[in-house]
């Protein structure tokens, strides 16, 4: 793929680390703003071959020199600092800078790994409409923020519905909006960097179970936002999911909406119980929830099925149901085993190494 065409491989919860990185950039930002310090930044908008981060990735320096975030592993922060106190001088524009083994300087400033990066950097505006917006989104919604690469550049943030820079823009923008990421985009004789922000994602889990227990615990560790669904409160303690954003005490079909259930969650359902089971995949089913999963043995899962196909849903929709749940061939026996088994397999979900069948691979 050629620098500037369309790049959608990247999917949603791979940003999980750069959102991360991202708000300690923007936390930066804010507060040179407060104490009155001219910023620019730098941001990651084209990847080639290996490359030690993801577009999206950020970097910001002030006019005193002072730095937060990176866009490679120290491989070209020196140089790009240089570029951004220049452009604080008041040196030029906004403009798109590029990184690879060819780069003149490369024993100094190349990357090691043999990849090549695209760095747009651009002055900060503190006042602009886009950065307020940015600082105006709650802690779960979601946006797409659109940079056009040109001299005289500009930002804005787009969500479904809203006005388009260019109409051909849209189904790709769609795309990205539904799958996650972020890619340049060729539209009306601009160039876009288009870039999905959003919290980390989701984890719904149905039923208190000891294995519950262990996956909340693990998941939290590695980028999930982890509630816990179960009605029992004798079961569902607070104290046994320290790590959860919250535990409700409601049957699923009422606790995962109130929990935040939509088509950007995971959902492990390991009650194992028919009653709490069978309303917590329809409503995952309904809300075409990115991951869906199910303990219990195969003949559990038969009957599950069962129940699914009478309540009216298609053998295709009953299909992305991950059912045992977990990775097989780890062989998890304990609670602890189980869980990390069913970590791996929503890791992979979320790194899209999972194939559309929910097979996962050899």
């Amino acid at each position: 793929m050629k620098r500037g065409d369309m790049d959608l491989d990247f999917e949603a919860e791979d940003r999980a680390a750069i959102m991360a990185r991202m708000k300690d950039v923007l936390e930066s930002l804010r507060a040179w703003d407060e104490a009155g310090l001219a910023s620019a930044e730098a941001v990651l908008v084209g990847a080639q071959h290996s490359s030690p981060r993801q577009p999206g990735a950020r970097l910001a320096v002030n006019e005193k020199g002072q730095a937060a975030g990176a866009v490679s592993m120290g491989c070209v922060e020196n140089d790009l600092r240089e570029h951004m106190l220049a452009l604080l001088r008041g040196e030029g524009g906004a403009r798109l800078l590029h990184y690879g083994a060819a780069f003149e300087a490369a024993l100094e400033v190349g990357l090691s790994c043999g990849g090549e990066i695209d760095v747009w950097i651009r002055m900060h505006d503190p006042e602009s409409a886009a950065w307020r917006a940015v600082q105006a989104l709650a802690p779960t919604a979601r946006a797409l923020l659109l940079t056009r690469l040109a001299e005289r550049s500009e930002q804005r943030l787009w969500r479904p519905g809203e006005p388009l820079p260019a109409p051909e823009m849209a189904d790709k923008l769609a795309e990205l909006w539904t799958r996650g990421g972020a890619g340049q985009i060729r539209a009306a004789g601009d160039k876009w960097f288009a870039e999905t922000l959003a919290p980390d994602p989701l984890l719904l889990i149905v039923g208190a179970s000891p294995i519950a227990v262990e996956l909340c615990a693990m998941a939290a560790r590695t980028g999930f936002r982890v509630a816990v669904v179960d009605p029992r409160r004798d079961f569902a303690r607070p104290e046994l999911f320290p790590a959860a954003e919250r535990v409700v005490h409601r049957w699923p079909e009422e606790g995962l909406a109130e929990a935040g259930l939509d088509a950007h969650s995971f959902v492990a359902v390991l009650a194992h119980d028919e009653k709490l089971d069978v309303p917590a995949l329809v409503a995952a089913l309904r809300a075409e929830c990115r991951y869906v999963g199910l303990l219990g043995s195969r003949h559990t899962r038969e009957i599950r099925h069962e129940a699914l196909a009478r309540a009216g849903f298609p053998p295709e929709a009953i299909a992305r149901i991950r059912g045992p749940i977990g990775l097989k061939h780890l062989g998890g026996i304990e609670p602890a085993e189980i869980a990390v088994s069913v970590l791996a397999e929503l890791i992979m979900a979320r790194r899209g190494t999972l194939d559309a069948g929910g097979k996962e691979p050899r």
